[in-house]
């Protein structure tokens, strides 16, 4: 969703990019950060797909300036640079298309309240989750003509995200996003071990195809061996007999 572009609003640049207030569980900061925003990064990288991925950081609107702090949002057709708040009036207008909250005790009632009402219509965000950390129950809402409706989940307790193209539940201990074929949207970590993985089965099939090429010299060897050994024996016979008839 965009907004009009404003006239006359502060530089980005002298606007505070947070409260300087940790996240409220270091459980929360790694799953933002590992489980979510660094691998949608790299997948929209990796897909060539423009999009902004942001988390714990300001994200200001007009018409005052005001600003809130969601734990995850994207904004669909934003620029990934090197941006530490989301300032929309220096990014043409473009605010949050998907918003996460993870729910705690001091942030549950403006989660559900004043921010459910700016993100639904000043924001006008297509996709909100609410994800409780203690359980990792997640609620999904969608908006559809001004209001938002509650997202129900697949059979399997994914939801699908409009607004990504991708898939939203909870694999092991963390909540994750995953494509339509099923593949999880892979951290920095699981990608190096995919590599890692990947090139020692190239090593495996490299010895292997090394292994079959010396058996294979070897054999050729070993029958070349055995017809010169042949052929040495027929050429004695040939002389013994030689000598016979002498």
């Amino acid at each position: 969703m965009s907004l009009q572009q404003p006239r006359e609003y502060p530089r980005g640049d002298t606007l505070p990019d947070s409260d300087g207030v940790p996240m409220e569980s270091e459980w929360v900061c790694d799953q933002t950060r590992i489980y979510l925003v660094e691998p949608l990064r790299h997948y929209y990288q990796q897909h060539q797909q423009v999009a902004f991925v942001g988390g714990n950081s300001f994200v200001y609107y007009p018409p005052d300036s005001k600003y809130l702090g969601p734990d995850f949002y994207v904004v669909r057709g934003g620029v990934q640079g090197k941006q530490t708040k989301w300032v929309p009036w220096e990014e043409g207008g473009l605010l949050p298309t998907t918003i996460i909250e993870f729910l705690s005790e001091s942030t549950e009632s403006r989660d559900r309240g004043e921010k459910f009402c700016i993100y639904r219509d000043v924001f006008r965000t297509e996709d909100y989750f609410l994800i409780d950390p203690d359980t990792l129950y997640i609620e999904g809402f969608h908006l559809h003509r001004g209001h938002y409706v509650a997202n129900a989940p697949g059979p399997d307790g994914w939801f699908f995200v409009r607004s990504l193209g991708l898939y939203l539940g909870v694999a092991g201990p963390w909540v994750r996003l995953r494509t339509a074929e099923g593949e999880l949207v892979t951290t920095g970590r699981e990608s190096a071990e995919a590599e890692r993985q990947k090139a020692q089965a190239e090593r495996q099939r490299a010895d292997a195809e090394r292994q079959r090429a010396d058996a294979e010299h070897q054999k050729v060897a070993l029958e070349r061996q055995r017809a010169d050994e042949a052929e040495a024996e027929v050429r004695a016979l040939r002389e013994q007999l030689s000598r016979l008839k002498d």
